[in-house]
């Protein structure tokens, strides 16, 4: 049976191989079963080794972490709206910034969330906020649980 790329609509039967989003956040929405890696520690490892300023890195992270919950807020209001390319820019700045702080299991769920977004589904979107907090909260926690490794 085919795997379907978007999560399945209220009421549709989850029997094809889906994981209903919300259920887990270990769940990826591209990846049913499988959880990406929450940090990639060799992204800020080789940003350490770009700066010659340590702090740097450290604040890069803290900022990272602290700015988070708001661009998610953003996302979610713009898909409240339906603001379709407020909502775009918005998962495009979560992804960005998951990218760049190697946050590789939330950089996957806003990708599947912009996926939503790309195809015109805001509510299938906006389904996907849960998962993208639970993704975010689960982030943070590993930032600040494993500070020698990650600052």
């Amino acid at each position: 049976m085919p795997i379907h790329p978007t999560p399945p609509s209220a009421g549709q039967h989850q029997d094809r191989g889906t994981t209903p989003l919300g259920t887990d956040a270990a769940q990826v929405p591209d990846a049913p079963g499988k959880a990406a890696q929450l940090l990639d520690p060799a992204v800020l490892r080789d940003m350490r080794r770009d700066f010659s300023d340590p702090a740097a890195v450290q604040r890069f992270a803290r900022d990272f972490c602290a700015d988070l919950p708001g661009k998610i807020d953003r996302l979610d209001s713009r898909l409240t709206d339906g603001d379709a390319a407020g909502a775009e820019d918005a998962v495009l700045s979560v992804t960005t910034s998951a990218a760049m702080a190697g946050a590789l299991r939330l950089g996957q769920a806003g990708r599947a969330t912009q996926r939503l977004i790309a195809t015109g589904n805001l509510e299938g979107a906006r389904r996907t906020v849960t998962l993208l907090r639970a993704c975010a909260a689960d982030t943070i926690r590993e930032f600040q649980d494993d500070r020698p490794e990650h600052p």
